[in-house]
């Protein structure tokens, strides 16, 4: 099977339409409408509906659609693997959720490539059941996750602790201000949601909720307000554009490894592994002993 059907097929499900399919992938509309034709019938059924002028998957589509996006990332690693230069020995591909990408992934990616740069990268920003998923299918080679994968087969090891800080835009606010007006909640995952919930009850509706530290602090940095965020995001910002409500809690969030267990690069992982655990050290320590 010509392996253009399925991205064809994924660039019509994420457009929902034909004809911004095809400027995307610029092609004509006839053209592409045929590779979906041509697809439906390898599959033998159809993929996609048509509901008020809308296309929508069918069931066979959306039990596709998962295994169409693996066989293309599986594609895109072979080709890479092939094209390896001499100085180049193996592939690692890493990935992470946008978050985490941000925090700390970024800087360990230039550290391998520095350390070493026979290795050839592969960085890929996905949700947790996806990253998981992606280890189990092994088109990653390593996920770091705020949660440990529970999967037989999946080793996650802790590797550093994030240190949410409750910073305000506003000095010198008190506890009940920060946490009850113009409050950003960000969802740093159950165990944070526990912890928080144990420490602060009975508290006004946020003015945003957010999966991304990085859009709670750019909204509170536009219109005022508070947001538990990690240290090491806002440290360069604190005593100026931001504050440390001190009264607060200072809420751990680990972070977790994960790999396989019979991926051939575990060499190369536990390497990166270390370069994860020196590169996120704690800092916050060092700032609290500052404020004290």
């Amino acid at each position: 099977m010509d392996i253009e059907l399925l991205k064809t097929f994924l660039e019509v499900n994420n457009t929902r339409h034909f004809g911004k399919a095809a400027e995307n992938l610029y092609l004509t509309q006839a053209a592409v409408s045929a590779r979906i034709k041509q697809l439906e019938s390898f599959i033998g059924t159809p993929l996609f509906t048509r509901y008020r002028n809308n296309l929508q998957l069918t069931g066979v589509g959306e039990r596709l659609l998962s295994h169409a996006e693996t066989i293309l990332i599986a594609w895109e690693r072979a080709k890479s693997e092939a094209k390896l230069t001499k100085a180049q020995k193996k592939t690692l591909a890493i990935g992470a959720t946008s978050g985490l990408w941000e925090l700390i992934l970024q800087d360990v990616i230039n550290e391998i490539h520095s350390i070493l740069p026979e290795i050839a990268l592969r960085a890929e920003s996905f949700e947790q059941e996806k990253l998981i998923r992606s280890l189990m299918e092994r088109t990653l080679d390593l996920t770091l996750l705020y949660e440990p994968a529970k999967i037989t087969d999946l080793i996650s090891i802790p590797v550093a602790q994030t240190e949410l800080i409750l910073a305000s835009t506003y000095e010198n606010q008190d506890l009940d201000a920060a946490i009850n007006k113009n409050y950003v909640s960000v969802d740093w995952g159950t165990s944070f949601n526990v912890t928080h919930a144990q420490f602060f009850k009975n508290i006004n509706a946020p003015v945003l909720h957010t999966s991304q530290a990085k859009i709670a602090l750019d909204f509170i940095l536009y219109h005022g307000g508070s947001a538990y965020l990690p240290y090491r995001l806002v440290k360069k910002l604190l005593g100026n554009q931001l504050h440390h409500i001190e009264q607060a809690p200072v809420i751990n969030r680990p972070m977790y490894a994960c790999y396989h267990n019979s991926n051939i690069h575990i060499e190369v992982i536990n390497t990166v592994i270390e370069m994860i655990k020196n590169l996120a050290t704690p800092d916050y320590l060092l700032f609290k002993d500052k404020i004290d």
